[in-house]
């Protein structure tokens, strides 16, 4: 089973319109809606109206406890008393740790030997006594493998960044908050993407409830093109940039990501 994958795609129900509102009224309690700020200077540089959607506002700094938490909610009894387990290096363990001191919920969190001292603080502040931190390996994939190993030694549920339907629905209430914060549809949602949960809520949501919304996905030219998998494309060769992210790199949709994803988005790199 992939560290990535908690569900299996063979018995995962499509994600609707209607899972990222009821995730939206479930995380609404713990996850602040974040502003919508208009940029004057950005819609100068465009002769566009931009707005800018502040999920660097929430208390772990991104949107990442949107999915975790949403997930976390629906957890069964037994499920929580067996222990909750995530493989990241950055802000998916910070929305992580926060969710399961939110809910009084025991997490382990594996972070490969190169994550920075300053997230495994932030982590283990977001925590509390509810995180137990553990150095998975030299590398992602050595600290993901960790946290499969823990899952099937100790019957706890894999929390995943992404490739899970509660994840991608709880990072999808972003589009719910849009829609709501504006006083009509956009023309253009832009998506930052990674591992692609967040702008698959997204266009499901933006699909379901707008008439004419087109979303527009943008990638750092030095990565692996996360749509690769799945869409032909000839992307420009480039040079990995220099960044100080600790986050591994995309491998594309997992098998539980796939059916959720929108050939019809635009990508950009």
């Amino acid at each position: 089973m992939s560290a990535e994958l908690s569900q299996d795609p063979r018995t995962v129900s499509p994600l609707s319109a209607a899972d990222i509102d009821a995730a939206a009224q479930r995380i609404a309690g713990v996850v602040s809606a974040s502003p919508l700020q208009f940029s004057d200077r950005l819609s100068q540089l465009t002769g566009a109206l931009v707005y800018l959607k502040r999920e660097d506002l929430q208390s772990v700094r991104s949107y990442k406890l949107r999915g975790a938490y949403n997930l976390l909610m629906q957890l069964t009894p037994e499920e929580i008393a067996a222990g909750v387990v995530c493989s990241s290096a950055g802000n998916h363990a910070q929305g992580f740790a926060l969710a399961c001191r939110s809910m009084g919920i025991h997490g382990r969190v594996y972070v490969p030997a190169k994550t920075p001292k300053q997230k495994r603080d932030r982590i283990r502040y977001h925590g509390g006594d509810f995180i137990e931190l553990i150095v998975g390996g030299a590398t992602y994939d050595l600290a993901a493998e960790a946290a499969r190993d823990d899952v099937a030694r100790t019957g706890a549920t894999l929390v995943p960044p992404y490739d899970d339907p509660r994840t991608m629905a709880g990072q999808g209430t972003i589009a719910v908050e849009i829609l709501d914060q504006l006083d009509g549809e956009p023309d253009l949602v832009i998506v930052p993407v990674g591992g692609g949960g967040c702008i698959s809520g997204i266009t499901t949501y933006l699909a379901d409830r707008t008439s004419r919304t087109a979303v527009l996905g943008v990638e750092p030219a030095g990565r692996r093109p996360w749509w690769r998998p799945w869409r032909p494309v000839n992307p420009s060769p480039s040079t990995m940039p220099t960044s100080s992210s600790t986050e591994p790199p995309s491998t594309g949709p997992g098998p539980t990501l796939s059916p959720h994803c929108r050939p019809s988005a635009t990508w950009c790199r």
